[in-house]
């Protein structure tokens, strides 16, 4: 029988992959790319909400990144055999600038500035179920990262 309490399960299934090294854009980490638009358009922080307005941002890095964790939120709650109706709302919130003394204290074995990343999903009842993960990035530069071939030809 399906529980709610799962919910929390896929928060952190999708905010692990988020922030994963494997999540990229264009073969760069998304989350790099991410921190270079943040800083590029004056922001503090990205939200992402699920599913993803149809009039959303003309940045194909939003859209992109955006419309696959819509994808992936409804496979896993297909996979766990949810009701859609379920999850009222559902987002992730990367912040650049967080003075969260946890994010300065987590040790990383990366370089760069620490970020705070949450994805949050709400039920139908108004229940929360929420995951957080600290990280370090640096903003996305090609001259100083290695593209990823995984996705060429």
């Amino acid at each position: 029988m399906a529980r709610r309490r799962e919910l929390k399960g896929i928060s952190h299934s999708l905010n692990s992959s988020f922030v994963s090294r494997n999540n990229d854009y264009n073969g760069f980490w998304a989350i790099g790319r991410l921190k270079r638009f943040a800083i590029n358009q004056g922001l503090k922080s990205v939200t992402f909400t699920f599913p993803m307005p149809a009039s959303g941002a003309n940045f194909d890095l939003i859209n992109d990144i955006g419309q696959r964790y819509t994808v992936m939120l409804a496979d896993l709650i297909l996979k766990q055999q949810l009701p859609d109706s379920w999850v009222k709302n559902a987002a992730i919130v990367i912040d650049f600038y967080t003075n969260d003394n946890a994010a300065q204290s987590a040790e990383c074995h990366t370089s760069g500035d620490p970020f705070k990343c949450v994805c949050q999903i709400t039920d139908d009842r108004g229940g929360d179920y929420s995951s957080i993960i600290y990280g370090r990035c640096l903003p996305h530069s090609p001259a100083r990262e290695l593209r990823s071939n995984r996705y060429l030809g």
